[in-house]
């Protein structure tokens, strides 16, 4: 039977009683969906599936997005990334910690990504944590002036325009084919959820370089202070992986940044995650 108990966390619930590798009915995938949405974080655990039946389960999210960097897409699997320090690409620490910054999934592309996921294989004794913001509280939390004056603001995005920034890890930058694929593009400041309507700060750090219509200087400011404020510990969500977790967060009400991690150095310092990103509304909801 289908359990959610709550995370040692503001928010998010951990899901018990679920096996993705025998399939997830619809009735099933709508109380997941509310769930999230409702909750920002899902963290479903002891699942022990292979590459197939966790793509297929993506996919009753939504869309899957091969990531702009082709190489960090899992062979055989261009859908899914494999995500930690096992893997070849992992010996270069920029590729490593490509995620060590605060930002949100795919907020550089026209159509970003709704949900990510991440199915831990290999987890560190030490270390490989996930942090997540939830957004809508952190919007809810704003004054009515701060409300007043960014609603109906747009922010540039740009991949990893600001990553690298107050001692986060920097993120490789794109070759001319991948930078052509994802020119700058616009997003509300405040965006509202494509289905539940609510209203949440989006993509505040990481991506965001400039608002449209503001002099950089005080767009600049204007995004720090932000990003200041999401980052308070009261709106951030720590997430220490057991192997067979599948963690889930919205991406459309959230914020969130890997902790950078070195080379395996012997048993207890592996870590690998499959991740899928998906865009667009989950099939229940189509």
């Amino acid at each position: 039977m289908l359990e959610l108990k709550p995370l040692d966390s503001p928010f998010g619930r951990a899901v018990h009683g679920l096996e993705i590798s025998e399939g997830v009915n619809r009735d099933t995938c709508r109380v997941l969906h509310e769930a999230l949405y409702r909750h920002r974080v899902l963290v479903i655990k002891d699942q022990t599936c292979g590459e197939m039946p966790y793509l297929e389960f993506g996919r009753q999210w939504g869309e899957p997005i091969p990531h702009v960097i082709d190489t960090h897409r899992m062979l055989g699997y261009p859908e899914m990334l494999e995500i930690g320090n096992v893997t070849a690409r992992a010996k270069d620490k920029l590729l490593r910690n490509s995620a060590a910054f605060w930002h949100t999934d795919q907020a550089y592309d026209a159509d970003p990504a709704t949900t990510t996921m991440l199915y831990a294989r290999k987890v560190p004794e030490l270390g490989g944590e996930t942090l997540v913001v939830d957004m809508k509280a952190a919007y809810d939390d704003l004054d009515a002036a701060t409300k007043q004056k960014i609603d109906g603001l747009k922010a540039k995005h740009l991949y990893g325009a600001t990553s690298g920034r107050g001692g986060e890890e920097p993120t490789r930058a794109l070759n001319k084919a991948q930078a052509a694929a994802t020119p700058p593009t616009l997003h509300p400041l405040v965006r509202p959820h494509t289905v539940t309507g609510q209203k949440a700060l989006y993509g505040v750090a990481g991506t965001a370089y400039g608002i449209e219509g503001i002099a950089a200087d005080d767009a600049d400011r204007l995004i720090s202070d932000l990003k200041a404020h999401c980052l308070q510990d009261k709106f951030i969500y720590e997430h220490k992986y057991t192997v067979g977790d599948v963690a889930l967060w919205d991406t459309q009400m959230t914020l969130h940044s890997a902790k950078p991690i070195d080379l395996p150095s012997g048993p207890g310092t592996e870590r690998l995650l499959w991740r899928i990103s998906v865009r667009g509304k989950p099939a229940v909801y189509q």
